[in-house]
């Protein structure tokens, strides 16, 4: 599949109308919109409840299905500035989906913790909430369906921070696609580091930049031969790509 032979929710006429709506969003809300255009039947709601790392294979998955399986993308390294040009599997990052969004509850000091997984409401709740520490303490507060200390009830907000760490590796450990590192070395240095990779992120670039490229082949072709946008949509990449040759007097490749 691809933007350029997807049928129905994919097609190229809705993928542009929904970037376009897309763009005074904040990125969480464009990967969401872009799931649920790929995804119809799935609710709003569902997205938003799923946990992060079965949401973010989903979001593989439509790149996949787009774009195909490498992703080429330049980091660089924080040692000495060299920029380094990775070209990356989507089978070597797409992450495991999560088990169950409410794991078997964790023993730790003596306290025993009922918790969910967090999800894309979770992380758009917390956006402006300030520092760090304060984005977790809360992020823990919502996640944390119950917890109790020697039978009895205690509130999540009082959870003492080596419980708190605890729990966080437990997330980890359940739903590892929710924070994707990539080991690198420059080559230049041999400076070894990490980079977090957001596949939301980089769908959206991938799709921008296919989006900016159709559109100025609508336009020239539009020009040309006075075709409608939904016409010159109509047409395969490779078409619009030898019509543009002809219109420019190029040699159409073969």
């Amino acid at each position: 599949m691809s933007l350029d032979h997807a049928h129905g929710a994919l097609s190229a006429q809705s993928v542009l109308h929904t970037w376009e709506q897309a763009q005074a969003m904040a990125p969480l809300r464009r990967s969401l919109a872009l799931l649920r255009l790929a995804w119809p039947e799935v609710t709003p709601g569902e997205w938003g409840a799923l946990p992060i790392g079965a949401r973010d294979a989903r979001l593989f998955a439509l790149f996949e299905a787009l774009f195909g399986a490498t992703l080429d993308t330049l980091v660089d390294c924080p040692a000495c500035g060299e920029a380094l040009e990775l070209s990356l599997r989507t089978t070597d990052l797409r992450p495991e989906p999560a088990g169950e969004p409410a794991p078997q509850p964790l023993q730790c000091e003596g306290y025993e913790l009922a918790y969910r997984l967090p999800c894309s409401d979770d992380l758009a709740a917390l956006q402006g909430s300030g520092n760090a520490s304060t984005a977790v303490q809360q992020l823990i507060e919502r996640c944390v369906l119950q917890a109790r200390l020697a039978g009895r009830v205690v509130n999540a907000a009082e959870l003492p921070p080596a419980v708190i760490e605890r729990l966080q590796q437990d997330m980890a450990l359940r739903d590892p696609g929710a924070d994707i590192r990539v080991a690198l070395s420059c080559p230049a240095c041999a400076h070894g580091f990490e980079r977090r990779f957001d596949i939301g992120d980089y769908l959206w670039e991938e799709l921008d930049d296919w989006a900016e490229r159709t559109l100025a082949e609508v336009h020239t072709l539009a020009s040309a031969y006075g075709w409608s946008e939904p016409q010159v949509l109509s047409l395969s990449a490779d078409r619009r790509r030898r019509y543009i040759a002809l219109v420019q007097g190029l040699v159409v490749p073969t």
